[in-house]
């Protein structure tokens, strides 16, 4: 279990790097220009990062083929993608009100 770990936990920390990058460069920026990533940003995202290449590191040994693989890997980015959206700018539910609101009765 801990060699399935490792690489997640690697994975994610780069990959935080570049928001990291963003954000002390911009740190002079006005608020609403730029990149500004407060810490509960960093560890929000770093847990959503993590899970999900732990989800993938455990599951995909145990399926079949190359094409389960890719599927599993595409349906988690795609909800990680959702989550992330969700969580900057409430994107999913404002699409669910605005679908909601436009149905006819």
């Amino acid at each position: 279990m801990k060699h399935r770990v490792i690489r997640p936990a690697v994975g994610t920390g780069l990959l935080l790097l570049v928001p990291l990058a963003l954000t002390l460069r911009d740190r002079h920026a006005p608020v609403g220009e730029g990149w500004h990533w407060g810490p509960l940003d960093f560890v929000v995202m770093g847990a959503l990062l993590f899970a999900t290449g732990l989800g993938y590191a455990c599951i995909a040994p145990r399926l079949g083929g190359r094409g389960q693989r890719w599927t599993l890997g595409i349906a988690l980015l795609c909800a990680l993608l959702a989550i992330w959206v969700e969580l900057a700018v409430g994107g999913i539910s404002q699409l669910a009100a605005h679908l909601a609101g436009a149905r006819p009765a």
